[in-house]
């Protein structure tokens, strides 16, 4: 906080659930969230619903209060419109914030402009920070109990897709696949989130489960209607999140009986260019160099890279990979243009892809975490494509 020139952070939201920063600072869950206040070099002070005491007690926040004991009923009784507004600035004005602030939280665009003006109208500076905020890099690094809590959750994500892929190996008969009918991608999607349901793992949205060819187009996520027929590629991307908010994020590309020769070599450049990133992820290089390398083997290969055409829609046509933590979308970010370092204690993926709207698509997604200078797997699935 001192390097950036704040004073001190708010961050606020009506809960914890989709809201990773405030998740983050108080680290437990909170249904209905609360207002997290601290200056620098001061413990933090965090305000919830009398409701929530009892969670918010578990938080890594030592001094919690209700909003009755800060005043918020009395605050309602005089202007219930700007009660919590006013009970924001409040709280601030205690705290003995003086100087510029940075605001943290999910939470609606009025809301963020209200506290915004009600604070400078009383004299606070909240700064629009640049990317990487304060939160950002700080969140860029996991501890031990962060990592341990992915591991958890990939432990088990793995473990599930491995159990799907079984499973479909399983219903092969001669030359046609069958559950009780024509297997098709809900009946794969169905059993997928009943796995996770027994498991105490959520969707954090729609899992891709897509046949080729349409899996050409990274995120389509595969119709329930659609047949899964015997030599048809199939990307399979899963990314769930566990009880403390913590995820995952995994893809593997499979055929219940062999496709293509031409897809076959498609896959086999795809695992080559992963092998390769993941041997070379060294602790200090840049993110960007670690796209470079998987563009590298991509290219001698004869395919399209953003290197060789930015708007392509053919061959490796996105970024290698991001951070995983509370959201599947956070720095680091491996990308062409991106000035994050990679560095110990961090947790990302490395998920090059070719696609073709011929063929389909590959992708393989393992997640890694920097340890002792160098990448260490935590995605324990083999990476086959013929069962």
């Amino acid at each position: 906080m001192e390097e950036r020139g704040l004073d001190g952070i708010l961050a606020l939201g009506d809960s914890t659930s989709n809201n990773p920063e405030l998740l983050y600072l108080v680290g437990c869950s909170i249904p209905r969230g609360g207002i997290y206040v601290k200056r620098r070099g001061q413990d933090p002070i965090l305000v919830v619903s009398e409701t929530d005491l009892g969670s918010a007690r578990s938080s890594r926040v030592k001094n919690v209060k209700s909003f009755g004991e800060v005043g918020y009923y009395r605050l309602l009784e005089r202007d219930v419109k700007r009660a919590y507004i006013n009970l924001i600035t409040q709280l601030v004005a205690d705290a003995g914030l003086e100087g510029k602030i940075a605001l943290y939280g999910r939470n609606e665009p009025n809301v963020i402009l209200q506290v915004s003006s009600a604070l400078k109208q009383r004299g606070f500076t909240v700064v629009g920070e640049d990317s990487p905020t304060l939160l950002e890099e700080v969140m860029m690094t996991k501890d031990e109990r962060e990592v341990e809590a992915i591991k958890r959750v990939g432990e088990v994500a793995c473990k599930i897709a491995k159990d799907v892929i079984e499973h479909l190996a399983s219903c092969r008969v001669g030359d046609r696949l069958i559950y009780k009918e024509e297997l098709r991608v809900g009946h794969i999607k169905r059993l997928v989130r009943v796995l996770l349901a027994e498991n105490n793992l959520k969707p954090i949205d729609e899992m891709i489960f897509a046949p080729a060819p349409r899996s050409s187009d990274p995120h389509y996520t595969g119709l329930d209607s659609e047949p899964i027929k015997v030599g048809q590629p199939i990307v399979f991307d899963l990314f769930p999140q566990g009880s403390e908010g913590y995820c995952f994020d995994l893809t593997r590309t499979i055929s219940i009986g062999s496709p293509t020769l031409e897809f076959k070599e498609m896959f086999g450049t795809v695992l080559e260019a992963q092998l390769t990133v993941l041997e070379r992820l060294r602790s200090g290089m840049l993110a960007k160099e670690a796209m470079e390398t998987a563009c590298e083997v991509f290219e001698k290969k004869g395919y399209d890279t953003p290197r060789t055409n930015p708007r392509l829609t053919r061959g490796f046509t996105h970024s290698l990979g991001h951070g995983i933590g509370l959201t599947i979308g956070e720095r680091p970010y491996l990308s062409l243009y991106s000035q994050d370092r990679i560095v110990d204690r961090q947790v990302f993926t490395v998920e090059p892809g070719l696609y073709d709207a011929r063929l389909g698509g590959v992708r393989l997604e393992d997640v890694v975490v920097m340890e002792g200078g160098v990448a260490k797997n935590l995605t324990d699935l083999e990476k086959v494509l013929v069962y």
